[in-house]
Order: C-alpha cells, then sequence, then structure tokens
C-alpha cells in the first residue's frame, strides 16, 4: 500500500497523520505526546508506521534529538493546514455557521481603519465573531465578506458594491518642517526631505504629481521604500519623509496634528468596494449595512 495510490479514505492512516502532526508543530516527539495524552513511544510508533506507508523518512538525526526532513517540513505544513480547516469546520458546526464572521481586506486598512472601528460593530452584533484575513492576494480559503480595491478603468463586478472613492494627499509631520503645522510650508525644505514609497504601491509619487498638477520635476536627493502602506505611514509619522497617503488611512492623524496636508487631498481613480460570497445571509447584511454607516460618518478632509 502506498500513500499516493490510495483511493479509498477509510485506508488513511489517521492516528499516525495526527502524531506526525503534533511531532511536526512542536518539533519533539516528547511535547506532541504530551499533547495528544499517549507515550513516547505510541507517537515514535505511530511516525515510523507513516514513514513506512509513505516510502519516506519524515525525520532524521539522532533519535533522542530528531530533527524534521525537507520533506517532513512540507508534509508537516500541510497537515497542519488541514487539521486547522478540520477544526473551523468543527467550530460551524458546533456554534452554527452565522456566528462566524470571516472578512478580508488589505492589511493597511484593517491595521489604520477597519480594526479600530471593529468594537463598534461588535458591541452592536455581540453573537458574531469577527475573523479578519489581511493577507495582501486574493484570499486561499472562502470568506463571507471582502473589501476590494478596484484599480483605475475597472468596471465594477455585479458582486461588488461600492463603498467610496479614493483620495490621496502629500502628508509630513510637523517636526519635519518647520511653520507647517502653523498652515505656512516651506517647499524648499519640503523638497529636501525623502521621498517615501511603499512596494504595493510604487507608482503613488506619479499620481500624485498628476493629480495636483504638480510641475515640479527636481528628483529626490533621497527614497525610502517600505514593504506595505502602514510602515510607509508610521515612518511619515516618525518624521522620516514625505509621503503621498490615502485621506482615509490617516485622516485620524491629520485631525489630531501628527501630521499636515500642505497641498490638501485630490481624488484619484482607484474606488474601495465590498463583495460577498453569498448573497442574503444575515450576517454579510448586518456587516456590510454597519460598514456603510461607519463610511457615511467619516469625515471629509478640508482642502
Amino acid at each position: 500500500m502506498t500513500f499516493t495510490h490510495m483511493k479509498n479514505r477509510k485506508n488513511l492512516p489517521v492516528a499516525a497523520l495526527r502524531a506526525f502532526e503534533a511531532a511536526a508543530r512542536h518539533g519533539t516527539l516528547t511535547q506532541a505526546a504530551e499533547e495528544l495524552a499517549v507515550t513516547h513511544g505510541a507517537i515514535s510508533r505511530h511516525v515510523s508506521h507513516l514513514e513506512a506507508v509513505i516510502g519516506t523518512p519524515l525525520f532524521e538525526g539522532a533519535r533522542n534529538r530528531p530533527r524534521l526532513t525537507p520533506e517532513g517540513r512540507v508534509f508537516g505544513f500541510a497537515l497542519t493546514n488541514a487539521f486547522d480547516q478540520i477544526d473551523d469546520a468543527l467550530r460551524l458546526i458546533s456554534r452554527g455557521d452565522d456566528s462566524i464572521l470571516d472578512v478580508a481586506c488589505l492589511s493597511t486598512f484593517a491595521i489604520r481603519w477597519l480594526v479600530p472601528r471593529l468594537h463598534d460593530f461588535t458591541a452592536r452584533y455581540p453573537r458574531y465573531d469577527v475573523r479578519l484575513a489581511t493577507d495582501d492576494r486574493s484570499p486561499r480559503t472562502p470568506v463571507d465578506v471582502q473589501i476590494v480595491v478596484l484599480e483605475p478603468g475597472t468596471a465594477i463586478p455585479e458582486d461588488c458594491t461600492l463603498l467610496f472613492e479614493e483620495q490621496l494627499g502629500l502628508v509630513v509631520a510637523p517636526s519635519a518642517v518647520p511653520g507647517s503645522a502653523q498652515g505656512q510650508t516651506d517647499t524648499v525644505r519640503l523638497d529636501a526631505l525623502p521621498r517615501l514609497e511603499t512596494r504595493t504601491r510604487p507608482h503613488v509619487w506619479h499620481e500624485w504629481s498628476r493629480l495636483a498638477a504638480d510641475s515640479r520635476t527636481t528628483p529626490p536627493r533621497q527614497s525610502r521604500t517600505f514593504d506595505h502602506y502602514h510602515l510607509t505611514i508610521e515612518a511619515a509619522l516618525s518624521g522620516l519623509g514625505v509621503a503621498i497617503a490615502p485621506w482615509h488611512l490617516v485622516a485620524g492623524d491629520v485631525a489630531s496634528g501628527r501630521l499636515v496636508a500642505p497641498f490638501g487631498f485630490h481624488m484619484s481613480e482607484y474606488r474601495y468596494g465590498v463583495r460577498v460570497a453569498r448573497k442574503g445571509r444575515r450576517k454579510t447584511q448586518h456587516f456590510i449595512e454597519w460598514l456603510k454607516a461607519a463610511i457615511a460618518e467619516f469625515p471629509e478632509p478640508t482642502n
């Protein structure tokens, strides 16, 4: 019997898979035995049985300090993901599908806009367990609600509802440009500051130049690039340079005076929308209604 040719799941060595997954996750057979409430020898026998079934060693090295083989690392990671999905399915069954709300969005949107407001949603709807997925790619597993960014020129999908249009502005910490907090902008000093850029949106400075009709063509003396927008904004807050940022991500900082936007904000061609996996579900309707209300209450920039 080989693992790759099993056509009947009743032949799967479930106990051995569970034992190996625990050992791979913990890195030791002893901790796996403690988690599963069995003996060290039982874990060892299960792992040996699994290695015999698949014909590949999963651990190597001394018996008292084994380490995962490359195949073992890959297989262990896959098993952990599989068992996590089983756990999620069990939770859905035991608690009811309507109690868990899976929401996906970009990490910066989650950190700087959604998470600070989620307490209001949970206070209004305490029965929902909101779980955020913040991978900056399409989610690998199905979600109930996905907040998406619609690029310029793209049509709004049929399963998508428009939330708001993005506005961009040049922002800088007042400490980096003396007098800016009082509305006096030293453009010479401003131009000398490093440009803060973001890998996830590498052309935002070109966008800003076009939107603001900025005719200054002198290249910056220095630029600093960060992986995500929230890091770029934090760099601006720390006075490390000048950034181009969307209003909805920096509105609180501008209102508090931690950042200033000397040239105001201009409407970009990007839009934010919300998509749902299945229409008509009460939990998604509640979340989208709350989301729209929160956006409607969000202040507009004063240019």
